[in-house]
């Protein structure tokens, strides 16, 4: 996913040309706003918006609906269990009720949950994690919530390189995953192998950032400026994926209690 991500950061579109501090608010503003979305018709219309942030940001279509797909198999299991849990036995299907405000629950909670996955897919892909933290860190941040942020985003793919070679020398030597003792024992070995390794280049990487003169500050060689596009570009993010929802969900209310009256 890091080479994905980095070939996805270096292409062209006015999403990647945005300024990182007015991108990284707004889609921050964008979560916020789906998260109060108390209505299906929101939901779903946040949801699309960031479906079109997602499109024309020139980003294959193929890669991000895999990733959601796999969010929303997720998501399926809690909105199987939610209608058969919640109080209410609104439909019966033989000895099972379902209710249907835990199913109403649950397709409301998954297009939130999609529609927030969608937008932070949008920010790692239009723009490196890197810079995005240099953002935050621009914006007033706790430097040192960056600065671990930065260390474990960089070493998540270092471990997973070391795992890959001891998984590779196991099966050099004729390993093969069993249900028997001396399956459990290797697993064992290998994950104290794993957090060894894992320890010892941790003070590794602190003692070159020690001889560096690191003083726990965040600092980057590159600068931020605010350009016109990037005011209309913040617009756009918060009308796709916060006012569009809010003002299908405002619709959608007002129906409703004309409907009543």
């Amino acid at each position: 996913m890091q080479a994905y991500l980095l070939e996805y950061t270096q292409r062209d579109s006015p999403w990647h040309r945005m300024d990182p501090r007015w991108k990284l608010v707004g889609v921050l503003a964008c979560c916020l706003a789906v998260v109060f979305l108390e209505t299906l018709p929101g939901a779903a219309t946040a949801l699309l918006g960031a479906l079109v942030l997602l499109a024309t940001g020139r980003l294959p279509w193929r890669w991000f609906t895999a990733r959601l797909g796999g969010v929303a198999l997720f998501l399926a299991l809690f909105a199987i269990l939610l209608p058969l849990t919640m109080p209410g036995d609104d439909w019966r299907l033989g000895p099972i009720t379902i209710s249907a405000h835990g199913s109403y629950l649950a397709v409301l909670i998954s297009l939130r949950a999609l529609a927030v996955v969608a937008l932070t897919l949008f920010l790692l892909a239009t723009t490196p994690l890197e810079t995005t933290l240099h953002a935050a860190h621009a914006l007033h941040f706790p430097g040192l919530a960056i600065q671990l942020l930065l260390l474990t985003y960089r070493h998540v793919y270092l471990f997973g390189d070391e795992l890959s070679k001891l998984r590779i020398a196991l099966r050099l030597r004729g390993y093969r995953n069993r249900v028997s003792a001396h399956s459990y024992r290797t697993i064992g070995h290998v994950t104290g192998t794993l957090l060894v390794r894992s320890y010892e280049r941790a003070e590794r990487v602190g003692q070159a950032m020690r001889c560096r003169g690191f003083e726990g500050r965040f600092r980057s060689l590159r600068s931020f400026q605010t350009r016109w596009t990037d005011l209309a570009n913040f617009a756009t993010i918060l009308f796709f994926a916060a006012g569009l929802p809010w003002l299908a969900e405002a619709a959608w209310k007002m129906s409703q209690f004309s409907h009543l009256s």
